[in-house]
């Protein structure tokens, strides 16, 4: 097929377009455009071909909103957003051509830890606040980004997503979806704002943290409308054991009725996320109660002077545990007791392990006197590291299979040695380390028979 030739032809059955875009199959539609994987045959790579659907030719409000998101998306750049490599028209339907893209939606995943939610919606936030910051007399609002939606967040590699049109939806069901992230004034007539956004990732980063959507309708209207009186749950009353105060502020403001009371904006949101991620140094789940014996008291309580008695408790840490009662009792001089009793039990144990390895050591260099073979003979101390150091295994825990990688860097697909697959055991050598917001672990693994050594994402391990 040439410029000059146009065709109401399929793609599917086209088997290059304009010379150059050879199409190999049919991924799924969009609002606008149907999506096709296919090969750039002039540059060696894999793209993305979104072309306009067939069934809204002829129709000029789809394809004038089409060819404008088109170049808008040609004038923004995130590593969360796919890139416009093309455009063109083709049988009077125009297309464009990004970057290839594969993964698998948010939605799908079902219930996050609190880090992989904050990991995902922190890209997608910097993504739409890139796009907020484009801001001309034309579009009063910023560049055009996907619609917000779990169905639209697609996990790529460990740690790392993007906002797309997803293809994934019948185009049917593509409203409905929408809904769920429609902010009330919208279906009041007004017009969108920044904060129109906020409400939207504040509604997903929810359904990350709890895997519900928490408004509702029977179909794609009655969900829109219950935005104006739905009221979001704490989300302790869906995670109870997730005790996270400074998270739970952030989703009720994200998520306020009225857009003055919200984040003025995706990157007023960002900054608060980053904060919150600084923040999350400690554990989100709520320890159980201590529970100390009821003891008659052998005398009468002593009452305590009034400056004791109306004394505040100590406030604890925003994240792990409440604040502890002003009643509860406590074991008079227990901490010091228990802290000695640490300290006893981590002295002996440096001195059995001393002992240990001097007579594995003696041991050794014994044998090793009478075969006469010391050169050949290995470290004793390798020999101790290596059966009873790093002992710690993990499983892979990802259905595509866990990339192994030569340095611990998410972004580099040069940086991949292998593909570990899902349920396949490895052993950790080091780590955690943290690089780009991930945690990696070094690891040992099997690839056809032989060891191989690299870095691996936490986030997809878990201990066997």
């Amino acid at each position: 097929m040439t410029r000059d030739q146009t065709t109401d032809q399929d793609a599917a059955d086209a088997p290059l377009l304009f010379g150059r875009y050879r199409v190999s199959a049919q991924l799924g539609n969009t609002r606008w455009a149907q999506v096709y994987a296919a090969s750039d045959e002039r540059l060696r790579r894999r793209v993305l071909l979104h072309l306009f659907r067939k069934d809204l030719v002829g129709q000029e409000r789809p394809r004038t909103l089409f060819l404008a998101e088109i170049t808008q998306m040609a004038h923004r750049s995130h590593p969360a957003l796919l890139e416009v490599f093309d455009s063109g028209e083709v049988g009077g339907r125009p297309f464009v051509v990004t970057e290839f893209c594969s993964g698998r939606p948010l939605g799908g995943l079902g219930l996050l830890t609190v880090e992989q939610a904050l990991l995902y919606l922190r890209q997608i936030t910097a993504a739409v606040a890139t796009c907020q910051r484009q801001i001309d007399p034309a579009l009063p609002q910023g560049l055009y980004h996907p619609p917000i939606s779990s169905s639209n967040v697609l996990l790529v590699d460990e740690g790392q997503v993007r906002l797309v049109e997803s293809w994934f939806l019948p185009p049917e069901a593509i409203q409905a979806d929408q809904a769920h992230y429609r902010a009330p004034e919208l279906s009041e007539g007004q017009p969108a704002t920044h904060a129109t956004a906020v409400y939207a990732l504040g509604l997903l980063l929810y359904e990350l943290l709890t895997g519900t959507r928490p408004v509702r309708g029977s179909d794609a209207r009655a969900t829109a409308l219950a935005h104006l009186h739905a009221r979001i749950p704490p989300l302790r009353q869906m995670q109870p054991n997730l005790y996270a105060p400074s998270l739970e502020a952030l989703l009720a403001r994200a998520t306020e009725r009225r857009p003055a009371e919200r984040f003025s904006d995706a990157q007023s949101l960002g900054v608060a996320l980053d904060s919150l991620w600084r923040e999350l140094g400690a554990a989100t789940r709520q320890l159980a109660p201590q529970r100390i014996p009821a003891v008659a008291p052998a005398t009468p309580p002593v009452a305590l002077p009034p400056t004791h008695a109306t004394a505040a408790p100590r406030a604890m840490s925003s994240f792990g545990r409440k604040p502890r009662n002003a009643n509860q009792r406590r074991e008079p001089n227990a901490l010091p007791w228990r802290k000695q009793q640490m300290v006893s039990n981590l002295l002996a144990w440096l001195l059995m392990t001393t002992m240990l390895v001097a007579v594995v050591g003696t041991s050794y260099y014994a044998v090793v006197g009478l075969v006469g073979g010391s050169e050949r003979m290995p470290n004793p101390i390798a020999w101790i590291s290596d059966r009873f150091g790093n002992s710690e295994i993990y499983v892979v825990n990802i259905a595509e299979g866990l990339n192994l990688r030569r340095e611990p860097n998410a972004f580099d697909a040069s940086n991949i040695v292998a593909v570990i697959p899902n349920g396949a055991m490895v052993r950790k050598l080091d780590g955690p380390r943290i690089e780009d917001n991930i945690p990696w672990l070094r690891v040992r693994a099997e690839v056809d028979g032989r060891p191989v050594e690299g870095w691996m994402s936490l986030n997809y391990l878990r201990p066997r």
